[in-house]
């Protein structure tokens, strides 16, 4: 067994190699008579390094057990538990691989393995995961509606309209843009708090307020930010002290702030609010942790209420480390060299409240820790490599206050925080914020000030002409056309889709949703060569027919690098407020002279990282082709042609055995197949049904029925029966008609809840239409078969486990456990060729549907104990000359996959 006095040793070089790294890290440190082994501070908060020397099943615990016992004794706000490997030397220390894992109040935190830079920046990485980020965020929220409540609809509205912030087309109007300008307040506070500590040896030479910048001759230092909000007038006090402040610098963040403190008269109401908000942000400024949860960014998304007109959605922290860690490669930049740092662009053209250009900084630091120091490189970093744009001038004050509570000390007066006018003009020009890029200049806006309208900046600001970039990182908006632009007068919402379809007429963008623009918008504006695109965007994207061309575009002009996506039913998305299913894109600029193109490496997780620190070991395991081995999940390698020819669906199943049994059913290589729109004509879409008829749960004139809903407490076996009368709406009787010829007999789904559901397909007695279900009509002539045998056929392999994977394996993933099928998806749906396989095939089938039809069927994430899909998988080995064993191996793999249990994968539940 080791010594006490070796370990010892270990824990002083660890320490050593820790500070190498950036950290500030002592070995041995006492505390009121307890050692903690490294302490490593990162700004307010310590963290308790606990090491054990070995890496058995005894040393973990005893490692954790230390670990947990320093955050009970309060002398570190978290902690994280190291083993060191057997035997190791001091001089091993550099390049030995740790066992490692975060502790905080709550336990948590798993194993990792690394070398000393991955146990470096989980260290750094820690203190994000003190506290419940949510409860915070509420907290203040419940504050900032406490601190609105003291001010009448004039106070409100003149907050609002000093920062120009719109109404709310909810009652009470003006109530949330209010909140959202005394937010606007709390940031600047709690920055000001943060800047407390160094503005006494920070006293400006130069007057910054002063244009050309003259010598600066007021008193210095400002006021503390706590007395400021004990100050018997808080407004004047904080309106001195930020003016103060803006002669040093900060004028994103206190100019915008001094806008809404001076919007009303200082009466006793408005000063309640003042002081009760800076009260609040002060005590949330006390735990620097919040701050690295992006606590800013939460609250911000809570009182945004355009989010489903403009498609603005926060980015978990967790979800824009890993894309961040993936995107910005050791490869792409000499990390020990300032100059070539600052010479890096990194530029988010919908940046939000700043988390994913905070991500890239994180990530910069990670590579590089020079720039976390007071110096050249740190300066760069925030003037010259990072920039954003947005929309929303408060999203982009609080970007630029992100930005800076990573560097309190550096300066902003060049940083590149953008807002670009989405609007109509006083021109009448519509105006599509950063995609104007792609025409013309768009309006940036200057920051407000009590003094100064908003005004467009100067056309020679580096921010109307940025450099194009190494890297495009984002979370675009998506919102689909219905809604798009609802918040702006119906004239206007009309000059801005018109806008759109002239700007994008000629680009492979289909505007039934606006998320894919800012590809196009990325590809102008990143560097030629290795540029890169690193984007989150609707895991349709990936699926839908209507992305096809943005798929092939991207697939010819790039090396599509990852592809990630969660199959973690608890986290199917990297966006907060939204249950869409996502997916991480990173792609690199290709051009034919680099020869041929590397696979994709499609990485579909079983557990979607909910932590920062979580993150950086996916990304890491990603890099290292560890997914699998570690857990996290499966990785396929899709060929450059299938990613060029827009065939993105290996991201549909977490199992690649299955994506192999679908490409194998695509191939003809497991059965004879042809899409179903060879042999069938499908429609009319559900959707058209609600428009023209009326249900009617009793008999109408003209006897027309439907079978509207698809209830699985219902709808249990392939022999179905109509639930609706339907009669045509009003002026409606011409379609209705046409319609109606339209029916069939043979129904499939509209859309399916993979947990619950039983059957895919059903048959009526009678021809009918259908609401969530859509009829299909055999074309028999060619196939000397009568028709209602092929339908019976169809009817048994579609509720079949092949007939399961044809449909699951060619769906919309919008939300991949409520799956759409469309009517694209219908064509394209693999069906067994009865013209190569012969009529016995389809008799045979169809006899099996017979036999069963009226037989229920257990929901799918059964179907491997079902006995009714075990008949009709046999009846389609026979049918289609399928080895049983495959069939068997097929249906119990979709019986575990995700989206269809509803659940975690089994082995990692």
């Amino acid at each position: 067994m080791p010594s006490r006095e070796h370990e010892h040793t270990l824990n002083v070089h660890l320490a050593r190699e820790l500070r190498a790294l950036g950290l500030d890290a002592k070995p041995e440190v006492a505390h009121s008579g307890r050692r903690i082994d490294v302490e490593v501070n990162i700004g307010i908060v310590r963290v308790a390094v606990e090491a054990e020397h070995g890496q058995n099943a005894a040393k973990q615990r005893e490692a954790v057990k230390d670990a947990d016992a320093r955050i009970a004794q309060r002398l570190a706000r978290c902690a994280v538990a190291v083993c060191y490997p057997d035997n190791t030397r001091e001089d091993a220390i550099p390049t030995a691989e740790y066992l490692f894992r975060v502790r905080d109040q709550s336990g948590g935190g798993s194993w990792q393995r690394g070398g000393i830079d991955n146990l470096a920046s989980v260290i750094r990485l820690a203190p994000a995961q003190i506290g419940d980020p949510d409860a915070a965020a509420a907290a203040l929220s419940a504050q900032l509606d406490e601190a609105v409540r003291r001010l009448d609809d004039a106070q409100k509205q003149r907050l609002a309209s000093a920062l120009d912030l719109p109404p709310s087309k909810r009652s009470p109007r003006w109530d949330r843009a209010a909140k959202r300008a005394m937010l606007l307040v709390a940031t600047a506070v709690m920055f000001h708090s943060r800047l407390d500590a160094h503005l006494p040896d920070s006293r400006p030479e130069r007057d910054n307020r002063i244009p050309g910048g003259g010598p600066f001759t007021g008193g210095w230092p400002p006021a503390l930010a706590n007395h400021c909000a004990l100050a018997d007038a808080p407004i004047a006090a904080f309106n001195d002290a930020w003016h103060l402040i803006l002669a040093l610098d900060y004028k994103p963040i206190f100019e915008t702030a001094r806008a809404a403190i001076q919007a009303c008269p200082p009466d006793p109401s408005f000063a309640d609010a003042v002081r009760e908000t800076a009260k609040a942000a002060l005590a949330v400024a006390q735990n620097i942790a919040s701050l690295r949860h992006d606590l800013l960014g939460r609250i911000f998304h809570t009182v945004l209420d355009t989010a489903r007109y403009d498609g603005s959605f926060y980015t978990t922290t967790a979800a824009a480390t890993l894309l961040a860690g993936l995107a910005i490669s050791e490869d792409m930049c000499d990390w020990q060299d300032p100059d070539a740092i600052a010479r890096l662009r990194i530029t988010d053209p919908a940046c939000g409240t700043g988390t994913l250009l905070m991500a890239a900084a994180q990530r910069i630091h990670d590579l590089a820790p020079q720039t976390r120091n007071r110096g050249k490189a740190a300066q760069a970093l925030i003037e010259q490599v990072l920039s954003g744009y947005d929309v929303n001038l408060t999203a982009t004050h609080m970007a630029a206050t992100t930005l800076g509570l990573l560097s309190p000390t550096t300066r902003f007066r060049n940083m590149k925080i953008g807002r670009a006018f989405l609007g109509v003009d006083n021109d009448g020009r519509a105006r599509l914020g950063s995609l104007e890029f792609l025409d013309q200049k768009p309006l940036l806006m200057d920051w407000p000030n009590a003094a100064q309208p908003v005004t467009q900046i100067d056309g020679d600001d580096p921010m109307n002409n940025p450099d194009r970039a190494d890297i495009i990182i984002m979370n675009p908006p998506f919102t689909r056309d219905s809604l798009r632009h609802d918040q702006f007068s119906a004239d206007n919402e009309r000059k801005m889709k018109a806008r759109e379809k002239s700007l994008f007429s000629k680009t492979p963008v289909h505007l039934s949703s606006n998320g894919n623009a800012f590809i196009v918008l990325a590809d102008y504006m990143r560097k030629t060569g290795d540029g890169k695109i690193a984007a989150i965007l609707p895991l349709v994207t990936a699926t839908n027919a209507s992305a096809l061309r943005i798929r092939r575009f991207i697939g010819r002009s790039y090396w599509v690098e990852h592809i990630v996506t969660s199959h973690d039913p608890r986290r199917i998305y990297f966006s907060e407020n939204t249950n869409i299913g996502e997916m991480l894109l990173i792609c690199r600029a290709w051009d034919s002279g680099k020869g041929a193109k590397p696979p994709t490496k499609v990485v579909n997780l079983a557990v979607n990282p909910s932590t920062p620190a979580d993150a950086y070991a996916t990304a890491d395991a990603i890099q290292n082709d560890a997914v699998v081995a570690q857990g996290r999940g499966t990785i396929q390698y899709v060929a450059p042609q299938e990613i060029e020819s827009g065939d993105w669906k290996s991201v549909l199943f977490l199992s690649p055995a299955l994506r192999g049994d679908f490409v194998s059913l695509e191939r003809n290589e497991i059965a004879a197949t042809l899409p179903l729109s060879a042999i069938a004509t499908i429609g009319p879409a559900g959707q058209g049904v609600r428009d023209i008829f009326t249900r009617s749960a009793l008999p109408t004139a003209g006897g027309m029925t439907a079978l509207w809903d698809h209830k699985t407490d219902i709808t249990q076996s392939m022999l179905a029966e109509t639930d609706s009368f339907i009669t045509a709406k009003s002026s409606k009787d011409a379609q209705a008609k046409r319609y109606w010829e339209m029916r069939g007999a043979l129904l499939l789904p509209a859309r399916i809840r993979l947990n619950t559901v039983r059957t895919l397909s059903v048959r009526l007695p009678e021809r009918a239409l259908g609401s969530a279900w859509v009829p299909c009509k055999p074309k028999t002539e060619a196939l000397n078969i009568p028709q209602e045998v092929v339908e019976k056929a169809l009817c048994a392999y579609l509720n079949s486990s092949i007939g399961a994977l044809a449909m699951l394996g060619n769906r919309s993933a919008r939300v991949p456990s409520y799956s759409q099928i469309s009517i694209d998806d219908m064509n394209n749906l693999l069906v067994p060729d009865f013209a190569a396989l012969g009529a016995p095939a389809a008799h045979h089938l169809a006899a099996a549907y017979d036999a069963l039809r009226v037989q229920p069927l257990l929901p799918l994430p059964r179907m491997s104990a079902d006995p009714v899909r075990a008949e009709l998988d046999a009846a389609v080995s026979a049918a289609l000359a399928i080895p049983p064993e495959r069939i068997a191996r097929i249906r119990r793999d979709l019986a575990a996959e995700p989206s269809v249990t509803g659940k975690r994968y089994a082995a990692l539940a």
